[in-house]
């Protein structure tokens, strides 16, 4: 990212082209500034140019002369255009060597310097929150920052002094209201580009470079250094292994989310500033810290783990499996894994506390003794997978509430694996070729027995009729058993 106040020597602005619009003939005049590796480009009218050298006459001892001159016969020849296109472009320059070490605030506006670097965007941030950062905080202390916002904040702190006209300025532009803000914040959202939802189902928006520039969201890495007191993290369309140092934030954050971006595994967030990810993961439960302890693994575990991370939400990326990177996890309560690409459930036998799992829209075909792993769950979403056999959820006994919505149940008798689970309330089959046959309601319903009455099948209780209807089924399923046994 662009720094002017580090790069100056490095900067330069040119006038490669005019550009004239089909609808009334305006000129613009292309404006390409170079910051280092970094480029942008700006396109500004002559009526442009001439509102900002009057204010900067203002502002500055600069000469208003420096500005070309307006013609009022013959501005849209192609000649005159070419030379106004060369004098524009000198103009800038001189400004650009007059103010070599530090660009007034017109001058950084009128180029776009604070849309794209660091010191200016964040002296936008600062006025923002200098003026309206207590009501922004009393409405919801969630806030969504651009991965190049974030990205200014944490290389400013990296600064061994601040610039000049900082100290100048003060008041409003003082980076302090920036870290003050970020300091209250109890929720954060990064997103690839600020507040738009062009980028919110785009796996490849992370590539598209930011406004006029060269800037790619997904290779800006930073830390989080500044916000201390985050509850939550919730990533879009931005994978969180642009994040290189997140340490400060383990002992403290209870929800992550992470949507709508090309991950592949779990490790990628649990330990995005992790070197050695791709490495099994030992177990942090208490007893086995303690035999890992006499290893040398302890330090390693602790440093990793999410002491208090309650909820995981990574719906909508590339998942393929559940890594043993939720190990790091211990504590997790709700993790929703929707949308992804997962065929297989495991590693899940370490997080005693899990009671959501939400595995919907995935690839999922058996259910094998599901309850040796997660025996404490309250409730599953198995919705839009490819399961036909459900004996893997006879011995889950906690459930209260199963979705199993969209699959490819076709056999009654299947019902009977989830129907003896003494705590289920609630029960979604629609979308499964079971749910066309005739009379699905009572037939499933009629599984439950004496329990029918207080289940909710696909969202509604039974009706009276299906019940008495369910009732009598039930009777002759009961006779049919007896008869079986002797």
């Amino acid at each position: 990212m662009a720094c002017y106040y580090r790069q100056h020597e490095e900067s330069a602005v040119t006038i490669p082209k005019y550009n004239e619009t089909s609808s009334g003939g305006v000129i613009f005049y292309a404006i390409l500034v170079r910051v280092g590796k970094v480029e942008w480009m700006v396109e500004r009218r002559y009526r442009d140019f001439s509102q900002f050298n009057d204010k900067l006459v203002e502002e500055t001892s600069i000469s208003k002369k420096l500005l070309p001159p307006k013609k009022l016969v013959g501005n849209r020849q192609p000649a005159f255009l070419e030379q106004r296109r060369e004098q524009l472009e000198t103009y800038l320059q001189e400004l650009l060597v007059y103010f070599r070490n530090e660009l007034p605030r017109t001058l950084a506006e009128f180029l776009d310097f604070n849309k794209y670097d660091i010191i200016y965007l964040l002296q936008d941030l600062a006025q923002l929150f200098h003026e309206h950062g207590d009501a922004l905080l009393s409405a919801k202390k969630e806030y969504n920052l651009s991965a190049l916002e974030v990205f200014a904040i944490s290389e400013r702190l990296s600064l061994p002094c601040p610039p000049p006209t900082s100290l100048v300025l003060g008041g409003k532009f003082d980076f302090s209201h920036v870290l003050d803000f970020c300091s209250q914040l109890v929720a954060l959202v990064v997103t690839p580009v600020k507040d738009s939802s062009c980028f919110a189902h785009d796996y490849n928006t992370v590539d598209v470079p930011i406004g006029l520039s060269n800037i790619i969201p997904n290779r800006l890495s930073f830390n989080l250094n500044a916000f201390r007191n985050l509850k939550a993290l919730k990533f879009s369309a931005l994978s969180t292994e642009n994040i290189v140092d997140i340490e400060l934030l383990k002992p403290t954050l209870k929800t992550i989310c992470v949507h709508n971006t090309t991950i592949t595994h779990i490790n990628q967030v649990l330990l995005c500033d992790n070197l050695h990810k791709d490495c099994e993961v030992p177990s942090i439960l208490p007893e086995a810290l303690a035999s890992s302890s006499s290893n040398g693994n302890c330090n390693l575990l602790k440093t990793d783990a999410w002491l208090e991370l309650h909820e995981l939400d990574l719906t909508g990326n590339l998942l393929t499996q559940i890594d043993g990177s939720v190990r790091t996890a211990p504590k997790l309560r709700h993790l929703v894994l929707e949308q992804n690409r997962i065929r297989m459930v495991q590693n899940l036998a370490e997080l005693p506390h899990l009671q959501l799992l939400s595995l919907s829209g995935n690839l999922i075909s058996d259910c094998i003794d599901w309850h040796l792993t997660m025996g404490n769950l309250v409730t599953l979403n198995l919705a839009q997978n490819k399961l036909k056999n459900l004996s893997g959820l006879r011995k889950l006994l906690s459930l209260v509430n199963l979705d199993l919505s969209s699959n490819q149940i076709d056999n009654l008798d299947e019902v009977d694996y989830v129907a003896n689970l003494p705590l289920l309330e609630t029960l979604r089959l629609t979308g499964n070729p079971l749910a066309s046959s005739v009379d699905y309601r009572p037939r499933v319903l009629a599984r439950f027995h004496e329990r029918a009455g207080e289940m909710f099948l696909d969202n509604e209780r039974g009706t009276q009729q299906e019940l008495d209807t369910a009732l009598v089924l039930s009777a002759l399923l009961q006779s049919q058993q007896q008869k079986q046994l002797k």
